[in-house]
């Protein structure tokens, strides 16, 4: 009896196996494609050299957006914002000829604040069932498409207040649409019906035990495992009951919520990122002595803000940022200091500054890369730490995990390979491709993409030392994700999406 049974089990699991490939074998239904693992199904070849004049099977122009293609049955989503009448935009694309099938608008009242260089308020990427598609607008809310382009209906929601908009795609587990609403004032997680948009829960989210509240971010997508969806919030990882959005598990890290989480045989990797989580983002405080012996003009036995305090002095910086000076790639010191010139005589005494040395201290953090072995029999619930690596850490993109390594690409070209069992640090190398990252890494055929902000793409074969197989340029901005179906490779730009097939 032992033996029919687990035959039948078998069997059964065998099915349920082949169902799911052949679901999602010629699709792409989310961000990153199934469960955000950015890894294309096995028939995918997508070709490895990008060039428009040689293998550009078709181009089409889209109103700027940031969310990624979402493939489904020949058909592509995706969605754009047109700043002129400020709609936010639908698209339904052939897959194979690149022509408009339809497209749809929604006319906010007002708009979300997004980032002034990289932000958009169409950035979420779609989600698909197949028979149904879900679009999501931080600076709206979600409507619900069939796949002929009727609005089947729509929920309005409250404008977002985070820092840089809604970044976060929304992910189907059966009857559920699930949607990240971290932000500064009622951060949650929503659970609507995906049939009629109606609320099944909400879990508003506490603060982080010790982090700064303006830390109460996430720009991540959620990750299912079993009956859990897995959430990168601000300073943590937080697990939530499908059914009802109880918590199950909180985990600590430092992260500002960027990077969407991996999971591979039930083991989660997630990169998180802090602006000064490393010693080369940041400057020292100099001591008080020193200061006032270096830059101390007019010894007044004070240090001026504006005038003896300079510039390169940094809080964080990132210079491998190809932006514009300012908060995102050089935060100077002159800037924090202000807030201890309690006499506002723009000036610091020496309590006055070695108060605000002390301040900094605390926000030198360790931020790292983590692996999370998620037990569901431990009696605790909760996940157990297995290894952190804290040398090297991806801002934005999400890793990828290809056999018993792991890959995540760095702002400035930098290339990581990390061991998944141990965590230590295979390789590290450039890329070739410098400036920042954006776009999360794509497997598919054997090789790995690395899409740069610049339109750099660079192709890789993977393993223990870097092997860079092909590099393209596509002259174009690039902070979506790439995904491949069968021959195809779609990369969507500022100002296009490009299919490229192989010859």
């Amino acid at each position: 009896m032992r033996t029919t049974l687990y035959c039948i089990s078998l069997v059964l699991s065998i099915y349920m196996l082949i169902g799911c490939f052949s679901k999602h074998e010629n699709n792409w239904p989310q961000f990153r494609g199934t469960n955000s693992l950015g890894i294309a199904s096995e028939n995918a070849t997508p070709p490895l050299e990008l060039n428009p004049d040689k293998n550009l099977a078709w181009k089409i122009p889209l109103a700027r957006g940031l969310s990624s293609p979402c493939i489904f049955d020949g058909r592509i989503f995706l969605t754009g914002f047109n700043p002129k009448d400020s709609a936010l935009i639908t698209y339904c694309i052939n897959l194979n000829k690149g022509s408009f099938l339809w497209e749809r608008s929604a006319f906010p009242d007002t708009l979300e604040i997004v980032h002034q260089f990289l932000g958009s308020p169409a950035t979420p990427t779609p989600v698909t069932d197949g028979t149904l598609v879900y679009v999501y607008f931080g600076t709206y809310g979600v409507l619900c498409y069939d796949t002929k382009g009727n609005l089947l209906w729509e929920r309005r929601l409250p404008i977002l207040n985070a820092q840089y908009g809604s970044n976060g795609s929304p992910v189907i587990h059966d009857s559920l649409l699930i949607i990240n609403r971290v932000e500064r004032k009622k951060p949650s997680i929503l659970a609507l019906n995906k049939v009629n948009g109606k609320t099944v829960w909400q879990r508003y989210l506490d603060l982080a035990a010790g982090s700064p509240e303006l830390m109460d971010i996430s720009q991540s997508t959620p990750v299912i495992w079993r009956d859990q969806i897995i959430i990168h919030h601000g300073f943590e990882l937080i697990s939530l009951n499908l059914n009802d959005g109880n918590v199950k598990w909180i985990i600590e890290m430092v992260s500002t919520g960027n990077a969407t989480p991996i999971i591979i045989n039930d083991t989660l990797f997630v990169n998180g990122w802090y602006n000064v989580g490393h010693p080369s983002q940041f400057d020292s405080i100099p001591d008080f002595d020193l200061m006032i012996g270096k830059y101390d003009a007019n010894h007044d036995k004070l240090i001026n803000i504006q005038k003896e305090i300079p510039l390169e002095l940094a809080l964080f910086k990132r210079p491998e940022i190809n932006l514009p000076l300012s908060g995102d790639t050089l935060y100077p010191l002159k800037w924090f200091a202000g807030g201890y010139d309690s006499n506002k005589d723009n000036s610091l005494e020496e309590k006055e500054w070695n108060q605000m040395k002390k301040d900094w201290f605390d926000y030198l953090l360790d931020h790292a890369v983590i692996a999370l072995k998620l037990y569901p029999e431990v009696e605790s619930g909760q996940p157990v730490l297995i290894w952190k690596q804290k040398d090297y850490v991806a801002e934005v993109p999400s890793l990828v995990g290809i056999r018993s390594r792991i890959y995540m690409v760095m702002n400035g070209g930098n290339l990581i390979c990390i061991d998944s069992k141990t965590g230590s640090v295979i390789f590290k190398d450039r890329l070739k491709a410098p400036g920042s990252y954006l776009s999360s890494p794509m497997y598919a055929n054997g090789y790995i993409y690395f899409t740069s902000y610049n339109g750099r793409i660079t192709v890789v074969k993977p393993g223990d030392k870097l092997n860079i197989i092909a590099q393209s340029d596509l002259q174009e901005k690039i902070s979506a994700s790439p995904a491949a179906i069968g021959k195809f490779l779609y990369i969507r730009t500022d100002s296009a999406l490009y299919a490229f097939k192989k010859l």
